[in-house]
């Protein structure tokens, strides 16, 4: 079967059907919490949204919870320097394997990661654009006056970063350990089974999310009360004012810090439809077979809210292959196949979209104006750490470490800064960017299926068996 040799680099379409299939047939407890999770995933917004608000009461009535829960969360985040960057190199690692090892499997399929890659760049731009807008950023660093000073002094913090951080040191051991892969087999598979074995947890993680959205309100709602304390004892953090469109939110109340994290939300979902509305009408335009209103009415409406409630872009793929297969028989099978598997991985365009906005949102909390200069170079760190992010809920916490090294957050004030942005995360943005991905992944499909026929019909053999 000739198309196994492409196949093989999107092994995560077997992983995935393989994951999904599970669900009914595995023995002993395993089995009934992953049968019971999927019958549930459909109230799952319901849950969510129940539990959050749950928190937020829970926590205002009860100073002795929200003791708790932020001394949990200072202890995750004690631990996150480790925790992270072994997640960047178990992750990233076998990815780029694949990746490198691609020179050998036709060149729709290298067509295809160059593709997907060029997206992301693009998605992170319109972040960037969408982020300095929405909050009214500045073009420059507040301490430059000129564009060559700011580049100097941005460019100075990146270079000392990409030395000294051990988040970066886990990026090119997984670019190093990935290089020796693609020549030694059993290294591959290893670091595969590593991958895959932290894909799986996702089954596991999704009916916890309700608790993790509990301790959300919790911690959301104290932490006005947390970074006033700081401020008494002279560690000379605060809370600010935000201004998001011209509305002014005090964070620095527990009401101020709910709205926040809500207005964050509408404001990944407000950017991620705006991204895929502009990838639908270029299918449209692209493709004469496309409909848009079909499209919504036979897949999005299907997919979407599972996508949505799970936060889990490894259990759609399945489903995205099926409804392409049925409803958009059109498209070819080696186009399926292959975008589709190599879209479950790098198809990451709302979480980027989502990773900038929040870094605008928290660095607004904070009172960090990053400018317009620094978020764009931040954009290259985002797009290597996007080859490694595991498909399932809570991914971002693998940008939070990079990015506050990046932007030379000062060290007394990178905890918070970590912890407001892998708290604000969880839950309803995670369930957006979610969503953006594997639909995204869907239209690429047609939109690289155009292509193929152009340019690519003529190596079909060496593609089917």
């Amino acid at each position: 079967m000739k198309f196994g040799r492409v196949g093989e680099f999107y092994s995560t379409v077997d992983r995935a059907i393989h994951i999904s299939g599970t669900l009914s047939v595995s023995p002993g407890i395993a089995g009934l919490w992953r049968a019971a999770s999927s019958k549930a995933s459909s109230f799952f917004p319901f849950i969510f949204l129940f539990t959050f608000a749950a928190g937020i009461l829970s926590g205002t009535v009860s100073e002795r919870l929200s003791i708790a829960v932020n001394r949990s969360a200072e202890t995750f985040i004690n631990g996150y320097g480790y925790v992270a960057p072994l997640m960047i190199f178990l992750v990233l690692a076998p990815v780029l394997s694949r990746i490198l090892s691609t020179r050998r499997r036709g060149s729709f399929g290298l067509y295809v990661i160059a593709w997907l890659g060029v997206t992301k760049i693009l998605a992170l731009l319109f972040a960037v654009v969408f982020t300095v807008a929405v909050f009214g950023l500045p073009m420059m660093p507040e301490n430059s006056v000129s564009l060559g000073g700011a580049l100097l002094q941005t460019s100075k913090t990146l270079a000392t970063t990409l030395t000294v951080s051990q988040f970066f040191w886990a990026i090119y051991a997984a670019i190093a350990v990935g290089l020796v892969a693609v020549k030694f087999n059993p290294l591959a598979q290893l670091l595969e089974k590593g991958v895959t074995l932290i894909e799986s947890a996702g089954q596991y993680i999704q009916p916890i999310i309700p608790l993790f959205m509990f301790a959300v309100g919790v911690y959301v709602q104290s932490i006005p009360d947390q970074v006033g304390q700081l401020d008494t004892a002279g560690a000379g953090t605060s809370l600010e004012t935000i201004r998001v469109l011209g509305f002014s939110i005090d964070t620095s109340t527990a009401t101020g810090m709910v709205t926040s994290y809500i207005v964050g939300a509408l404001l990944v979902a407000a950017a991620c439809f705006a991204w895929h509305f502009g990838v639908l009408t270029l299918a449209k335009f692209k493709s004469k077979q496309f409909s848009v209103r079909n499209y919504f009415r036979t897949y999005w409406i299907k997919a979407y809210p599972l996508l949505w409630s799970t936060s889990s872009e490894s259990l759609a793929t399945p489903l995205n292959l099926y409804i392409l297969s049925k409803h958009a028989p059109w498209v070819r099978p080696t186009v399926r196949r292959i975008v589709i598997g190599a879209g479950s991985v790098l198809c990451t365009n709302g979480t980027l979209i989502c990773a900038i906005i929040l870094l605008g949102l928290v660095g607004s909390i904070l009172g960090f104006q990053f400018s317009f200069l620094e978020l764009l170079l931040v954009i290259p760190v985002a797009f290597l750490i996007s080859f490694g992010i595991p498909g399932i809920p809570g991914e971002l916490l693998l940008f939070a470490g990079p990015f506050a090294m990046v932007l030379g957050i000062p060290p007394e004030t990178i905890p918070l800064f970590l912890t407001l942005y892998l708290g604000l995360q969880i839950g309803l943005p995670d369930s957006f960017r979610t969503g953006g991905n594997t639909t995204n992944n869907y239209v690429y499909c047609i939109l690289l299926n155009e292509v193929y026929e152009k340019r690519f019909l003529h190596e079909e053999p060496q593609y089917i068996e």
